[in-house]
């Protein structure tokens, strides 16, 4: 069986107190979801990225983090750093490459609820091959904020909270092209992913293998189009970086799930 390396992202802005973090019980829920329905197998890991402060948070108080990463199937390995000033900066963060073993790599924003087993999708995908998520074109700042003037803007937009690479290297390729490309002086509204989409279109000019289809089927926008037995990721997408509109967003989702609706 294919195995997988699920990767997300949580972060605290170094002048924001802990407490107040809302991301903090969106990630609980998303961990949650994951263990009830991502069909990982004890061949599988999650990597765990987050800032030092969170870290020390979650050792030293009272959450329930603990017994959830008891309930995972699977192994998963926290990896630390700095905490940031700014979005910008702990959005990059999702962009340093960690060694794994596994033969996928998934990165999931924590604002996504998983509501079907990875390999429905994983089975259906080839190696060496970056699969995005098509939500909008490239005229939309979203995704092209940035883009050299001479650019096709009628081309899709991909989403930076979800995507899938099956090949180390490919993987190491992708990321070290944002990391060159990311100006940090912007302060585009979706943060980097205006840079991602620009890092795929050059991988993509350069020969890579890109599908913006496979992973786009399994993906419902919050709640649109869902399909109880095949929908994987269900995207709470939203205004960006507002921690009660996804907070109230999780939650009501919650409940759906455990009255069975989804």
């Amino acid at each position: 069986m294919t195995t997988i390396c699920l990767a997300c992202l949580i972060y605290t802005l170094e002048d924001k107190p802990l407490k107040d973090n809302l991301y903090l019980n969106i990630f609980y829920m998303w961990l949650a979801k994951v263990i009830q329905s991502g069909g990982l197998t004890s061949s599988d890991c999650i990597q765990i990225n987050m800032d030092s402060r969170t870290a020390d948070y979650f050792n030293e108080a009272d959450t329930v983090l603990p017994l959830l990463l008891e309930r995972l199937p699977c192994k998963y390995t926290i990896h630390t750093f700095d905490p940031t000033k700014t979005s910008l900066e702990g959005m990059m963060k999702k962009y340093v490459f960690t060694h794994y073993t596994q033969d996928v790599y998934i990165y999931c924003d924590i604002d996504i609820l998983i509501s079907n087993p990875f390999h429905t999708m994983i089975n259906q995908m080839a190696k060496d091959t970056l699969y995005v998520c098509s939500e909008g074109t490239l005229e939309d700042k979203n995704y092209g904020e940035g883009f050299p003037e001479d650019t096709d803007y009628t081309l899709p937009g991909f989403s930076a909270g979800k995507f899938v690479i099956t090949g180390a290297n490919l993987h190491q390729i992708l990321f070290n092209t944002i990391n060159n490309i990311c100006d940090y002086s912007t302060q585009y509204y979706t943060v980097e992913q205006p840079f991602f989409n620009r890092a795929t279109y050059m991988l993509y000019n350069a020969g890579h293998t890109i599908d913006n289809s496979i992973l786009t089927s399994y993906v419902s926008f919050n709640g649109d189009e869902y399909d109880k037995t095949r929908t994987i990721f269900n995207d709470l997408a939203g205004q960006a970086g507002d921690g009660l509109v996804h907070m109230k967003k999780m939650f009501d989702n919650m409940c759906l799930y455990v009255s069975g609706l989804y």
